[in-house]
């Protein structure tokens, strides 16, 4: 079957390149965290906050790739995203272990908490989650428009850019409709491009994203406060911030992905033309 390897070379980038780009065209291998565009993908994982080379862990069959895994992580919230495992000849759930362990070996000891995610379509990664004991989240549906779609998007009063006196309650709000998410509160401000919308002088909601490494554009969190819901305040938050995040760069997409059970804001994403591309369900706990 071989062996979990070393880094790859710097050689090696095209070939590791086209074995990731063979894997993410199909729903059934692909991994939630890269699209399924040759010069996106590229462009994304020469976006990691690591070296996505060097993170790299292959499996090789008589010369040939046949699996592959890669990681990022952030010790600001203890975790690691696993890119893959992608494994193309094998037992899935034993390949796809030893490369989870063998880049999660690479990661410094403040990260305690890993990560995965596929299509529902990728059985694989079901799997494996069984396996190691990890948790399934939700399934979240991811929705697209072209970016020439969000100019019509309503407008609402009252927004601006978020500023570090707005963390107390970007906080209540972050905290409270995104637990235990990827981005932290100041990553909103340091990451992220953040609008909020105030009413009465108060902070009560608010939408946050970014211009992916591909081009693309990324709604990453939304949340408006309890009373304050039914007044169109997310609707506008979302026009604003699509067209800001458009006029900051040429994106030829708006993506955003929404849990399965939050049905107001399907209907929502849904009016303004949005559709469903894909079904994500992700995995997450520590290796013991």
């Amino acid at each position: 079957m071989g062996g979990v390897t070393e880094p790859l070379a710097p050689t090696d980038r095209a070939e590791l390149l086209a074995f990731v780009v063979a894997q993410q065209a199909s729903q059934a291998t692909a991994t939630a965290y890269l699209g399924d565009e040759a010069a996106g993908i590229e462009a994304e994982l020469d976006g990691l906050d690591q070296p996505w080379l060097e993170t790299a862990r292959v499996v090789r069959r008589d010369g040939t790739l046949t699996a592959a895994a890669l990681a990022e992580w952030d010790t600001e919230v203890g975790r690691a995203w696993v890119h893959g495992p992608w494994v193309a000849e094998g037992p899935y759930v034993e390949v796809g272990e030893a490369l989870v362990r063998a880049v999660a070996a690479q990661c410094p000891p403040a990260i305690v908490e890993f990560e995965f995610s596929g299509d529902v379509a990728n059985t694989g990664t079901a799997e494996l989650a069984a396996h190691l004991g990890w948790k399934a989240s939700k399934v979240n549906h991811a929705y697209e428009v072209t970016a020439d779609a969000i100019t019509p998007w309503p407008s609402v009063d009252g927004v601006r850019l978020a500023t570090e006196a707005d963390l107390p309650a970007l906080g209540a709000l972050h905290g409270a409709e995104f637990p235990n998410t990827y981005a932290t509160t100041d990553q909103l401000l340091t990451r992220h491009t953040t609008l909020v919308v105030e009413r009465g002088g108060e902070v009560v909601g608010y939408a946050s994203g970014q211009l992916q490494d591909d081009g693309h554009a990324y709604i990453d969190f939304m949340a408006v406060d309890a009373g304050h819901r039914g007044l169109g305040l997310a609707r506008g938050l979302l026009g604003e911030l699509a067209r800001l995040l458009a006029a900051s760069g040429n994106p030829g997409k708006v993506h955003l992905t929404v849990e399965e059970d939050r049905a107001p804001a399907i209907t929502l994403y849904e009016s303004l033309g949005m559709r469903r591309a894909l079904s994500l369900r992700g995995y997450r706990g520590p290796l013991g």
